[in-house]
């Protein structure tokens, strides 16, 4: 049977209603239409979500039956678990997710306070894999035994309130197996929720490494394997401070610090956590980020929302001067907030701003750039030939003499005096090429949060849509984090990295994909993007040079499109910040 068919079968039988619909547009002609709604209405079903786990296993299973005496050699997997605080059903539920695993290769360590031993062990005793120790008063210390006892070449570290999914030690033995000798990875994988009856749900599928969201947000330290070998070497530099609550995450830190340590993500689920676990506050992980970021800076640490936290790196001592890119053709009302929104509510003050005319002909915009040009900090240039984005922004910047570059369209509106402090703080840091800010929609919903290169086989903005402050998919638009691309609505980056590759593309990419292929030039070169959710500026999105899809502009755009498609293969390229389960279709994170 088609499985188009199929699933609307499995789907008339659950959700009738919703069939009846999606056949009807089927009947009717709209195709594309009925088979996005069947696609959707699939994906919530409960079913689904249990069909592709178990299909995950079984790739797993397969990949171990492959590789059986690197597997061997190389297993069993010890699960650490430490019962503090947690009463005793939660405790008992997270060992018997232990003892239910379909990969049997294990071992577990059970690490106790002396009033809780008894409890703890009793009803496991009977099983060889299980050991339990005493006596331990941190959690700290608890995690330093563990780990010397262990003699694996992983360990798995399980709080006392989660549960192993049942094939979450199955997906560590393949990816296991499949790794060299040399530098073993830290692994993690992605987690969902159980509801009080015991049904997953909720899953968030996670991005590839990246050390600036793990900063923001732990979304390693529940769903993780850890090398045995290079954790016992960095153990004893968390033990020298009382780490309170968070010792796995105090460990990862000290041990992603160096460049050396790889981190692999499993496209698995290898944590089940109960509702809202990802998102607890945690005033002990806090203090431990800013411990460990003491050692190295003078960055400071803040409580953000939904559990997360905000980096604040500090500034050089001498603010770099930065020239900030504003092109322009007439639209007043656009253009004067957006240069007195700079001159005025701006905290940073080492700025100059270069209007770029492209020919402004009406009488007030005349007079409007007159009249703020006698302001020391402005100059205006003129570019008076046929539109093109690119060119207009090279030739400002090479009459600039900023350090840095913040290329700003002249339909942003400055709702936040700091927004200009907030990129800095990343583009002066080692390693980063281009910085965005948050964008809103003046009904104050998300234009803005990243680009995702291969969404739409193009690429598209990320959370569009999302009402500003709200968590979205686990507060990803909340979080300092890298990004693959960044929109030039706003952008800062240094002007050496500006020039090293080239500037924007006034060739080939005259308006549209100019700042994706830019910023993908500065991922080539070596930097890092970064997304910084603390700078908030209101956008009125192309109201001074119209949509890329009105009919006279569509052949131009098509034509756009298609050079960054074969130029950076747009229509398979995988971004490390999206999913591969998660729909490339959709500027909303959702699985297909």
């Amino acid at each position: 049977m088609n499985n188009t068919i199929r699933q609307w079968f499995q789907l008339a039988l659950r959700r009738p209603v919703r069939a009846a619909m999606i056949a009807f547009w089927h009947v009717a002609g709209k195709r594309v239409r009925a088979r996005g709604q069947l696609a959707d209405a699939i994906l919530r079903l409960p079913f689904r979500y249990d069909e592709w786990v178990n299909d995950c296993a079984a790739d797993d299973a397969a990949t171990i039956g492959a590789l059986p005496s690197i597997v061997d050699h190389r297993s069993p997997i010890t699960v650490h678990l430490h019962i503090g605080a947690f009463a005793t059903d939660q405790f008992r539920s997270a060992i018997g997710s232990v003892l239910n695993q379909t990969w049997p290769h294990w071992r577990m360590i059970i690490t106790t306070t002396a009033q809780s031993v008894e409890s703890a062990g009793n009803g496991f005793s009977h099983d060889p894999r299980v050991r339990t120790v005493s006596g331990y008063s941190s959690q700290s210390a608890a995690l330093a035994a563990a780990l010397d006892q262990a003699d694996t070449a992983y360990i798995v570290p399980l709080d006392g309130d989660c549960r192993l999914p049942p094939h979450a030690l199955l997906a560590f033995a393949a990816a296991i197996g499949e790794q060299s000798e040399q530098d073993p990875p830290v692994l993690y994988g992605d987690q969902d929720e159980f509801s009080a009856a015991g049904r997953r749900f909720n899953p968030w599928f996670k991005p590839g490494w990246d050390r600036d969201m793990f900063l923001a947000q732990d979304y390693l330290s529940a769903a993780c394997a850890i090398p045995v070998m290079a954790a016992r070497q960095a153990m004893p530099k968390i033990m020298t401070s009382d780490e309170g609550s968070s010792p796995v995450y105090a460990l990862l830190l000290q041990m992603v610090a160096s460049p050396s340590q790889p981190v692999s993500h499993l496209n698995r689920v290898t944590i089940s956590t109960p509702v809202g676990y990802w998102q607890r506050k945690c005033p002990e992980r806090l203090a431990t980020l800013q411990r460990h970021l003491t050692a190295t800076s003078d960055a400071k640490v803040l409580e953000g929302s939904f559990g997360t936290a905000i980096v604040q790196w500090q500034l050089p001592v001498r603010e770099p001067l930065v020239s900030i890119v504003i092109p322009t053709r007439d639209r007043l009302d656009l253009l004067q907030p957006c240069v007195e929104g700079v001159l005025n509510q701006t905290s940073y003050r080492n700025f100059e701003i270069i209007i770029a005319d492209n020919g402004s002909i009406e009488p007030d915009t005349l007079a409007f750039l007159d009249r703020v040009s006698a302001d020391p900090r402005v100059r205006v240039v003129s570019w008076p030939f046929p539109y093109n984005y690119s060119a207009i922004n090279n030739f400002a910047v090479r009459e600039a003499t900023g350090e840095f570059l913040c290329l700003l369209n002249n339909d942003i509106e400055i709702i936040d005096s700091t927004w200009l402090t907030e990129l800095m703080r990343h583009a002066c840091r080692d390693g980063v090429g281009a910085v965005g800010a948050r964008l809103l929609y003046p009904d104050r919903s998300i234009q803005h949060a990243g680009v995702v290169v291969g969404m739409g086989n193009a690429a598209g903005h990320a959370h569009r849509g999302l009402p500003h402050g709200e968590a979205g998919y686990f507060a990803h638009a909340l979080i300092a984090r890298e990004a693959t691309a960044v929109t030039a609505a706003c952008l800062v980056v240094s002007r050496h990295l500006f020039d090293a590759v080239g500037g924007l593309d006034e060739t080939d990419l005259r308006i549209a994909y100019n700042d994706v292929d830019f910023c993908l030039k500065l991922r080539a070169a070596g930097a890092r993007n970064i997304y910084a959710p603390e700078a908030v500026l209101i956008h009125h999105e192309s109201k001074s040079r119209g949509l890329d899809m009105a009919t006279e502009h569509l052949d131009r755009y098509m034509k756009e499109l298609a050079v960054l498609q074969k130029r950076w293969d747009t229509t398979l390229f995988m971004d490390m910040t999206h999913h591969r389960v998660l729909d490339r279709s959709s500027e909303i994170y959702r699985t297909p």
